[in-house]
């Protein structure tokens, strides 16, 4: 999500076990970058495999050694119920490694 000649750029990291499939994870992710963009706080997600909820309370986390806005999904899917949780890194504004500062 990087702003380079119009362009954001930046990282997602996921956290999640295994109920979904990779393209259901992968459409989570999109919608938590979309929320993120937008500055959403909260959206009703659904497809055929799961409903549920994609949110987030604005806070900043780490897994390991990379940080960014954590998104959380409550989600019943066909073979119960699941979680995961997004962490958006933008490296846009200067929020990510010093590195990577545009």
């Amino acid at each position: 999500m990087m702003e380079h000649k119009g362009a954001r750029w930046g990282y997602v990291f996921l956290r999640a076990s295994a109920y979904l499939e990779q393209d259901e994870f992968r459409e989570l992710m999109i919608q938590a970058v979309e929320m993120y963009l937008a500055g959403e706080a909260s959206r009703n997600v659904k497809s055929s495999g799961y409903e549920g909820r994609l949110f987030t309370e604005q806070r900043y986390e780490l897994i390991g050694t990379m940080g960014g806005q954590r998104f959380d999904a409550d989600l019943e899917t066909t073979r119960g119920r699941d979680s995961a949780a997004f962490l958006v890194n933008e490296q846009t504004q200067g929020t990510g490694a010093a590195i990577s500062l545009n």
